[in-house]
């Protein structure tokens, strides 16, 4: 049995709160309102909730969307050259980060030991595989460190999320450089 065809206006609808939610979240994190999501969509409180009976819904199809977005434009740009694709994914994802604080939040409830939560499940669903083959690519490659895990590579991008949300973009992109450096077989002393 098939499910009913969603009507053009409502498919509209839908994607309008997604994108206002997710907006919101990267501005701001996911303590935000429903009354300010539905005007950002310009839509009424009716038609929120007939897509999405509660916030916590409208928050998951939303950290849902950011993060397969954010995915699919990380794995589109990759070259197959190991080492560029997981530099320029590592300076992507803070450029995304510095331009949506919000996002740096979820990211972090996506970590390892980390309550449970969507976020978690998204990111882990979305993000953390492509980190696990980028990092698998640049080690085959003998480029990465052979010590250096996804995991390692996951806590260094929050990290340097956090130093890039207080400094000019010219100072986080140094501290990148002397992270990418560190990282490098070539550099490798024993952890």
């Amino acid at each position: 049995m098939t499910s009913p065809a969603i009507r053009s206006d409502a498919a509209r609808n839908r994607g309008r709160l997604l994108d206002a939610a997710a907006g919101l979240i990267a501005e701001r994190g996911s303590d935000i309102d429903v009354r300010e999501i539905s005007r950002r969509a310009g839509v009424g409180m009716g038609t929120l909730y007939r897509h999405f009976p509660t916030k916590e819904a409208l928050l998951d199809a939303a950290l849902e969307h950011v993060f397969t977005s954010w995915a699919e434009q990380a794995a589109a740009a990759r070259t197959g050259e190991a080492w560029r694709d997981l530099s320029t994914f590592l300076g992507d994802a803070l450029s995304r980060q510095t331009a949506s604080p919000g996002l740096l939040d979820a990211y972090c409830q996506a970590l390892p030991g980390q309550a449970g939560n969507t976020a978690r499940r998204h990111c882990r669903q979305q993000v953390a595989p492509l980190i696990t083959e980028l990092v698998q690519a640049a080690r085959q490659a003998g480029e990465l460190r052979s010590d250096v895990t996804d995991e390692d590579v996951s806590l260094l991008l929050v990290a340097l999320g956090r130093i890039a949300t207080v400094v000019p973009e010219t100072a986080w992109r140094r501290v990148l450089h002397v992270a990418l450096d560190g990282l490098r077989a070539t550099a490798a002393t024993p952890m």
